[in-house]
């Protein structure tokens, strides 16, 4: 439609002129001719005005037609014989448009500049176009107005097009940016929001190293990086890389930016891409966490298997020592000086013994006998001894916020694990400080949260990531290493718990243990139900090392058990099945060649169910795994006291398990 008025915003893109056309009388016929030179001219002016791309047409005051070329038809759908002489207000404008319209034409006709714009025209289909108007007005040969002449490029689909681009301009989640030399001339909300702006105001004409902390993540300085970066992507065209920008309240913002040079209006203009890399970062920082945390579990598992491995073995040598020991002890009078030298010598064994208990804890050897115990109980039992451990330059603070929350755990390994972990806070703080214990519940309910932190020299992450190796230590060469803190791991990772730790140089140590929640109640404690054995009860024997099956013998006779002891499982079980009543018990290593322990005990329970069995291992308790299709096993560790041995014995025999 002739746009004189446009409801919306108008969009400027020229200037209206005013064009005085000489028209020969008053009035002017609907099929009249502007005068030429020549009729070949007017002609040819026809012929231009008829087949112009542009609609062109021609209205009386009135808003009559009297005009109407080729490209008028077809917009309009309607023949210039059909349209001369029509009302173009009435016929082609919206209703909505139709009063301003033929105000704005009066206006025109008076004299008035007007800037060119768009308006949209009504088509007898009920569709509508968007046009791009240039109106002036005709003028008679005494200079007096008898119409207007407008011209109109539909710009419909240039309309559409730049409404999708806006569209995503403006939605769009990425930061897009157009900048020149003298900076960004042009952003959308997305980058607003990214650098925490609400105006395009604040970043308009600024650069971007304004809007970025001092240095960026590699030690470059922004305004440096910024001018080296241009220089390339002037080079290559377009780039991608990353930035760090920085909000007004100091907070970075990582992003990814991408860089394309073009001309606008002749003149170079870089169009850029933020994408925002917060998420991206955030991900990155947490698999390199997680990764690292693996790490150093396939290590300490690979560690772990070792140390239980060689727990095992020197478990073995120090039931022999310890036999032999016992043994002798047993014959030398108590008199005697070097009775002193043989009590203090199986003294040393159970410390020893002691120390591969700490590795295999370490080692995550599966545990038995897990009782249901209160950890708020436990802290403040252990807080006299926590304090007695430490200088008078240490401060201890105690925050237990539960009366009581329960843990499925062994005691006295949670203990320990605490005591390691308070010593090693301890030793962190030579010039004393601040310790504090806190316990409490995390919010779900399901998890117990002790946590240590200390104020002392903290740790850097090279030492982070071995800390809770055995023996590794920053102190000093000679000074007690031991397996602290490998034993607090061990502890925490069997009863099903983790461990996050936060240190740095200079600003101390946050040791953080979540151990999950029992909501069991505590079973009722059974009497004690050992009874009298006979004291010839005779033993089958079963272990493939020679000096702990030679010594527990021996100590078993001197006892007045009969023993008959043998090497191999499938040895053992030929015997048993060939005289089934000839024993009392069967006391077994579990790790053995060809047939080990646990199989050795289904085969003779297969014979005689219920056989009364003991274990005796170099790894302590065994797991629940190897014997969950046992039951009333009783359950021994290497090295082991001799009383404790036969208690075992004598109870597996007065406790046998009826047959069926």
């Amino acid at each position: 439609m002739l746009a004189l008025h446009n409801p919306r915003p108008a969009t400027h893109v020229g200037t209206v002129y005013e064009q005085p056309v000489q028209i020969q009388g008053s009035t002017m016929p609907p099929d009249s001719q502007f005068p030429t030179s020549s009729p070949a001219d007017s002609a040819m002016l026809g012929a231009i005005v008829d087949t112009s791309g542009s609609v062109i047409l021609g209205l009386h005051p009135d808003h009559r037609i009297f005009a109407w070329n080729r490209a008028a038809e077809q917009l309009y759908q309607t023949p210039r014989a059909q349209a001369i002489g029509m009302d173009y207000v009435e016929t082609f404008l919206a209703p909505e448009h139709r009063d301003a319209v033929r105000a704005d034409i009066q206006e025109v006709l008076a004299g008035k500049r007007t800037l060119d714009f768009e308006d949209d025209s009504l088509l007898p289909d009920g569709t509508r176009r968007t046009l791009l108007w240039n109106v002036s007005r005709v003028l008679d040969t005494t200079g007096l107005p008898v119409g207007i002449v407008a011209t109109g490029q539909d710009i419909t689909a240039r309309q559409e097009a730049e409404e999708r681009f806006r569209l995503v301009f403006e939605h769009t989640s990425d930061g897009l940016l157009i900048s020149d030399a003298s900076g960004v001339v042009d952003c959308n909300p997305a980058a607003l929001s990214m650098l925490g702006f609400t105006s395009k105001e604040q970043l308009i004409g600024r650069r971007p190293a304004e809007f970025s902390p001092l240095l960026q993540p590699d030690g470059v300085p922004s305004a440096e990086k910024s001018r080296a970066l241009g220089a390339i992507t002037l080079e290559r065209g377009a780039y991608t890389f990353d930035w760090v920008h920085q909000r007004p309240d100091g907070t970075d913002v990582p992003i990814e930016v991408s860089v394309q040079h073009a001309m606008l209006n002749s003149r170079r203009v870089s169009i850029v891409a933020w994408r925002d890399q917060t998420r991206r970062v955030a991900l990155d920082r947490e698999r390199a966490t997680v990764e690292e945390r693996l790490s150093l579990a396939q290590k300490l598992e690979a560690v772990g298997q070792l140390a239980g491995g060689v727990a095992h073995e020197f478990n073995n040598l120090l039931a022999a020592i310890r036999n032999s020991i016992q043994l002798a002890v047993n014959e030398v009078p108590r008199d005697l000086p070097v009775h002193a030298d043989l009590e203090l010598a199986l003294q040393t064994t159970t410390r020893a013994a002691s120390l591969t208990g700490q590795l295999l804890t370490f080692s995550q050897q599966p545990v038995r006998g897990l009782q249901r115990i209160d950890v708020a109980q436990v802290v403040h039992d252990m807080l006299p001894l926590l304090r007695a451990s430490l200088p008078t330059g240490v401060t201890l603070h105690v925050a237990v916020e539960p009366a009581s929350v329960f843990i499925m755990a062994d005691r006295g390994q949670l203990e320990q694990a605490l005591v390691n972990i308070v010593l090693n806070a301890r030793d962190a703080m030579p010039n004393g400080g601040e310790l504090t214990i806190a316990l409490g519940v995390h919010a779900n309910g399901t998890q117990a949260q002790l946590a240590v932190r200390d104020s002392g020299t903290g740790m850097d992450d090279s030492v982070k990531a071995r800390m809770f190796e055995p023996f590794f230590s920053t102190k000093a060469i000679g000074a007690n290493a031991g397996l602290g803190l490998a034993v607090v791991y061990g502890v925490v990772t069997q009863i099903g718990g983790t461990i996050t730790v936060e240190s740095a140089p200079g600003r101390g140590t946050a040791l953080e243990i979540t151990l999950p929640i029992t909501i069991d109640t505590p079973a009722a404690i059974a009497p004690d139900t050992v009874r009298s054995a006979d004291e010839r009860a005779v033993v089958l024997l079963v272990d493939d090392d020679r000096a702990v099956r030679s010594t527990t013998r021996r100590l078993l006779e001197r006892s007045n058990f009969t023993v008959v002891d043998l090497a191999d499982g499938a040895e053992a079980l030929s015997r048993f099945t060939a005289e089934p009543g000839a024993f009392d018990v069967l006391l077994s290593d579990i790790r053995m060649p060809h047939m080990d322990g646990v199989q050795l005990a289904h085969a003779v329970r297969a014979v005689s169910p219920g056989f009364p069995v003991v274990f005796i291992s170099g790894f302590g308790e065994p797991g629940a795994q190897w014997l969950d299709t046992l039951s009333s096993v009783q359950l021994v560790a290497k090295p082991f006291a001799s009383d404790r041995l036969f208690s075992a014995l004598r109870r597996a025999i007065t406790e046998r398990v009826p047959a069926g």
